[in-house]
């Protein structure tokens, strides 16, 4: 095994591991509602900054980054079936 990996790339792989374990329960304390005061304010502020830019109609607070999506129907497939063409058809045609 020593002739694989040197002793440094084995202290590497276990401090990585080491730091995803703390990461991983870090997350599940967040999941599982371990958050403290100041953290759910945080947190609750965030989601209230986002409602607001993403969800509100336009024109009314903040101007939203997305657009509105269309309500015009779709077009009409062609009759006589569903023929695929590539893109050098398409362009000749």
């Amino acid at each position: 095994m020593h002739e694989v990996m040197s002793l440094e790339e084995v202290e590497k792989i276990l401090e990585d591991t080491k730091e995803a374990i703390e990461y991983q329960k870090q997350i599940d304390d967040l999941l599982a509602g371990c958050l403290k005061e100041e953290d759910e304010d945080a947190v609750l502020a965030e989601l209230e900054t986002l409602t607001q830019h993403f969800f509100l109609p336009p024109g009314q607070g903040e101007d939203t980054a997305l657009s509105e999506l269309p309500t015009d129907p779709p077009p009409a497939a062609p009759e006589g079936g569903t023929e695929i063409k590539t893109e050098r058809e398409m362009l000749v045609a």
